[in-house]
Order: structure tokens, then C-alpha cells, then sequence
């Protein structure tokens, strides 16, 4: 009998354990932002199957880890003549590292803009302890920054709270997390509200179409509530709305993603849903499947190219369009003179932008970069389809003819045929001679690029004079995940980048060891330390295991998805 009154009493107990355990319970109930990252931990299994995971297992995670404590120690020496610099900054790197161990959860809620009614708030896992030192670092930038800082109990804890202005902040630990609260409203009353049950984003449909993907497992997730948060912005002004309308975003009704690992690969995938009608900037995006085989002939050293399908001889109707609709919703009086402007612009020009101009297009868009194109970011080209590049290359001529002479010189069209096709370049010609520009034509193709190199080089290789790029193996097999017809692609190569880096870190980090040096001689860095160049590794050892990153969209009229396949993401 006894035994039966104690499992009674557990399974009573356990909807009010999973409750408390969830983080996302401590989040507003109608949040338009959700963002939920897991933390390293619970996915390191996963993580060491991936590409980047076995690099970090070798040399290049010792070199990174070395580099992360070298760069902290050197910030710690730094800041010795700063000696309430130095607490804050160990403080705020036991965060970092807790939030890549445990992970970080957000919510953000706009209730109304008149009065204004926000609140975001950002949950710590096991962030409440030691080592997450989010609540003390918080009380220390409080105490130098002089902040009244109130404690109220609720329950069984104390929250935090201070004011910026109109800004609440407070903060407290739920259990072994803590809690961060951003908002206009009262941090202790939204904490009374987690007492009292009457938060948390388990009941949005967002929030459940979220944790019911199943196509990998995730270490990412989130959601974009943008009809919600369009629905607030229309309220801050009565042309809110109509300027929201005109632009077309509304529509968007939401858009969710979901990134984790699968196998060596990580990936990703981005939904936007647009179930209706679309209108203004949405107008632009084209329901055109195309392929690799649509694509011009691309730079054997090829190291990333994009393709996409847009329908750009569209595109100047679209843009007027907007713009004319917005300014008839902000100011109306000032209408006409937009529609005025651009005809006696038109006028003076002897161009019609949207017939003899943008109508010249067709609807592929490629962009590529290749190091025999150009170093340093000079080098990348852009192809459009043309469906009449003559005329596009005489209406950019009258254009420029239109433009008057200025004391730096004279703008001037350089014409050349070049192997079938024609290199046009705009030059600055005078007191100051610079070159400007460069467009190409060349058989259904309009060309642009910073100098004539690349557009000789485009030329030449769609002739067949110059070697081409042809996936290799690891971008083929990586593409036989995707589909063969999408509405565009993406492929960069992380490995170049990545080599590049590491063949210059042995230089830099010795100059680095140089001048910290002298600075310690001089009490500049006191304590420094030089970094050990032998913990970097080789550049081909560090990039053995990754392969291209591969992003393909497809588009079915009410979705655009946007999937993504790679070993390893760079921010450049």
C-alpha cells in the first residue's frame, strides 16, 4: 500500500519536474522570437563525427585552445593596471564558456508600441552557479557602473532589478539557471508570472512545428513570428501599415529554422513561409528552376560561386513601385514629384530605365571569386543573362554620356571585341585618371567586374581556351544530397581560407611575440608571454577533412527552403 501512495505521488509530481526543467517555460507565452541553442554538451558525440570535429581532435584544436588561453592570459596581463578590468573579464569568459557548454535559450515579445510594451528574455542553462557567473558579472557591472539595484523576494529567490529610462532589467536564478529579463514591464511581476505558470512558448504553433522537425537531430532551433511582429509595427503610425503593405513583406508570415550535425556534415535549414499573394520587394523572386548546367563556364580555382534565379527585368517596375506606394502612405503631397523626377531624369538621358534597360535582362543572376581573377577581394565577377545585352550596353552609354564633367576629368567608355565578345570599360580621364569599371558581353551573358582580367577570363573559358571547374568529389557527392533543379545554389570551399590563415599565423603570431616583447620591456604588457609557434599546425593537415559548404533553395510557390550542407561555415 505504501509502496502504490509513493508512485502515486511521483507521477502526480512529474508533469510539475518536466515543467520546471524546461527553459522554455520561463519565456513570454506569445514571443515572436524564439532561439534555442542546446550547448556542446549534450551533442559532443554527435559534434566529433563531423568534419570540424575531427580537425579540432587534432592539431588545430590544440593550436585554437592554446591560442584561446595565450589571448585571454595576455587580456588578463592588460589589464593589471585596471584592476576592476581584470574580475569582469574572467567573469565574462566562464559565461562564454558555459553558454558553449550549456547553451543559451531567448524570447522576445512586442505586445504594443502605444504604450510600449516589450520583453526579451534570455535564459543561462545552469548559468546560476560558478561557472556561469552571469548573475555575479551582471552585480559587478552594476556596482561600477553605480546602479540602484533593487532586491525583491519572489518565492524562494530574490530577482534583481534596475532601471535604464524607460528600460527594466532584472535578473535572478530559476533553479540552476538564470534568467536575464530585458522589457518595459516589471521584472518581478513577469517572475511572479513564472510562479504562477502563466508563461512559456510550449503552446505556440511555432514553437511546436519547431520541436517536431525530425529530419536531423538539432543543436539549433528557432522561430520568426514576422506577421505577429508586422502586426505591432502597424500600430506606431496610422501609414504604418499601408507602407508595410506596399513594401510586400507581410507576405511573410513566418519564417523557422533548425541547424545540428548529421554524420561528417553540418547542417541546416531555413523555411519561409509565404502562403499568400506576393507583392512589392517579393515580387522579385522568381520561381525558375535551374541547374548546374544553366550556369556559364566557372574558374578552375574556383573557391565559391552563387547562382539564383530573379526576375530582374522586373526589377526597376518593382522598385519605382515601392517607393512611389511608400511615399503616397508617409506623404502624400510628395508623390508626384517622385513620378517627376525619374521622367525628366529619363528625359534628359534619352533612356527609358525600365524598356531599354533592365526589360534587357534575363532571370539568372551568377556571382563567382577565383584567386586568378583577382587578390584581395578585386576579382569577383558578376554574370546576368541577357536577353538583349546591346541594348543594355548603349542605354549604360547614354547614361554616362548624360553625367556632366566635373574637375576630376571626363568619364569616358572604352569599347574593345575581345575573342567574340566585347569588353567595355569606364574610365576617369583628366587630372585624375582612374579606372572606374568594367562590363563584358559575350553570348547571352552581360559581365561586370572591378578590372578587364576577369571578363578576358570569362570570355576565354566559355570559348574553351582557358580549364574549367568540374566538381570534384566531395563537392558531387555533397550535391547528390540536393536536389538537380532549385531556384538557387551556393558553394564555397572553406579550405583555401582556412590554409591561407594558417600559412600566415606563423608570421603574424611571431610579430605579435615581437612587439609584445618590447612592450613588456617597456611596462606596456607587463607578464607577457610569447606564443609557442609550435603548437600551430600544418595547413594542409588542418583542412584534410573538410569539404565544400553547399546551400541550395527551392521555392514552390508558398515556401522558399533554404538547405544547407557544409564542414565548416567562415563569416568571410
Amino acid at each position: 500500500m505504501f509502496k502504490r501512495m509513493v508512485l502515486a505521488l511521483c507521477l502526480a509530481m512529474l508533469p510539475g519536474v518536466a515543467w520546471a526543467q524546461t527553459q522554455e517555460n520561463y519565456l513570454p507565452s506569445k514571443s515572436q522570437l524564439y532561439f534555442r541553442f542546446d550547448g556542446m554538451k549534450m551533442h559532443q558525440a554527435t559534434y566529433d563525427q563531423t568534419a570540424v570535429g575531427k580537425m579540432m581532435q587534432g592539431e588545430t584544436g590544440k593550436f585554437l585552445n592554446e591560442l584561446w588561453k595565450w589571448a585571454n592570459e595576455q587580456a588578463q596581463n592588460a589589464a593589471q593596471n585596471e584592476p576592476k578590468i581584470g574580475p569582469l573579464l574572467k567573469d565574462f569568459t566562464k559565461l562564454v564558456g558555459n553558454m558553449y557548454d550549456n547553451g543559451l535559450v531567448l524570447g522576445f515579445e512586442a505586445g504594443s508600441v502605444n504604450p510600449p510594451s516589450v520583453q526579451a528574455v534570455l535564459v543561462f542553462p545552469k548559468g546560476a552557479g560558478e561557472s556561469g557567473t552571469l548573475i555575479p558579472l551582471i552585480q559587478k557591472i552594476a556596482e561600477e557602473t553605480k546602479a540602484e539595484v533593487k532586491n525583491t523576494k519572489v518565492g524562494n529567490r530574490f530577482v534583481n532589478t534596475t532601471q535604464i529610462e524607460f528600460l527594466q532589467i532584472g535578473w535572478w536564478a530559476q533553479g540552476a539557471d538564470a534568467i536575464l529579463f530585458l522589457g518595459t514591464t516589471d521584472p518581478v511581476v513577469y517572475a511572479k508570472a513564472i510562479d504562477g505558470k502563466t508563461t512559456g512558448v510550449a503552446k505556440h504553433p511555432l514553437y511546436q512545428r519547431v520541436t517536431g522537425f525530425k529530419e536531423f537531430p538539432t543543436v539549433m532551433r528557432g522561430y520568426f513570428d514576422l506577421g505577429g511582429i508586422l502586426n505591432v509595427a502597424g500600430q506606431a503610425h496610422p501609414a504604418a501599415g499601408q507602407i508595410i503593405d506596399e513594401l510586400g513583406i507581410k507576405g511573410i508570415k513566418d519564417i523557422t529554422f533548425a541547424s545540428g550535425f548529421d554524420g561528417p556534415a553540418k547542417r541546416s535549414v531555413v523555411d519561409v513561409e509565404m502562403p499568400g499573394p506576393r507583392k512589392g520587394l517579393l515580387s522579385l523572386a522568381s520561381q525558375r528552376k535551374i541547374s548546374l548546367k544553366d550556369l556559364p563556364v566557372l574558374p578552375d580555382d574556383l573557391s565559391r560561386f552563387s547562382a539564383s534565379s530573379i526576375t530582374l527585368n522586373k526589377s526597376y517596375e518593382v522598385l519605382t513601385g515601392v517607393v512611389d506606394g511608400v511615399v503616397r502612405a508617409s506623404a502624400p503631397d510628395k508623390a508626384h514629384e517622385i513620378k517627376e523626377v525619374i521622367k525628366a531624369f529619363e528625359g534628359a538621358t534619352g533612356v527609358d530605365i525600365s524598356k531599354d534597360l533592365f526589360a534587357g535582362f534575363g532571370d539568372l543572376i551568377v556571382t563567382y571569386n577565383s584567386p586568378s581573377d583577382g587578390i584581395l577581394g578585386t576579382g569577383p565577377v558578376v554574370a546576368i543573362q541577357a536577353k538583349d545585352g546591346k541594348k543594355i550596353i548603349a542605354s549604360i552609354e547614354k547614361l554616362i554620356k548624360a553625367i556632366p564633367n566635373n574637375p576630376g576629368g571626363e568619364l569616358v567608355l572604352k569599347r574593345k571585341p575581345y575573342h567574340g565578345g566585347e569588353i567595355i570599360q569606364v574610365q576617369l580621364v583628366g587630372q585624375a585618371n582612374s579606372h572606374l569599371a568594367t562590363f563584358g558581353l559575350y553570348k547571352g551573358w552581360f559581365v561586370y567586374a572591378n578590372f578587364p582580367q576577369p571578363i578576358k577570363g570569362f570570355i576565354l573559358r566559355q570559348e574553351g581556351e582557358l580549364p574549367a571547374w568540374k566538381a570534384d568529389a566531395a563537392l558531387t557527392k555533397a550535391l547528390a544530397q540536393f536536389p538537380s533543379e532549385f531556384t538557387s545554389i551556393q558553394v564555397s570551399d572553406p579550405r583555401p581560407t582556412v590554409r591561407t590563415v594558417l600559412a600566415a599565423a606563423p608570421f603574424v603570431l611571431n610579430l605579435a611575440n615581437t612587439f609584445g616583447g618590447l612592450g613588456g620591456q617597456f611596462g606596456i604588457l607587463p607578464g607577457f608571454r610569447p606564443f609557442d609557434l609550435d603548437h600551430i599546425p600544418h595547413a594542409q593537415e588542418a583542412t584534410r577533412h573538410l569539404f565544400p559548404n553547399v546551400t541550395i533553395s527551392t521555392d514552390n510557390g508558398k515556401r522558399i527552403r533554404s538547405e544547407m550542407r557544409g564542414s565548416l561555415l567562415l563569416p568571410f
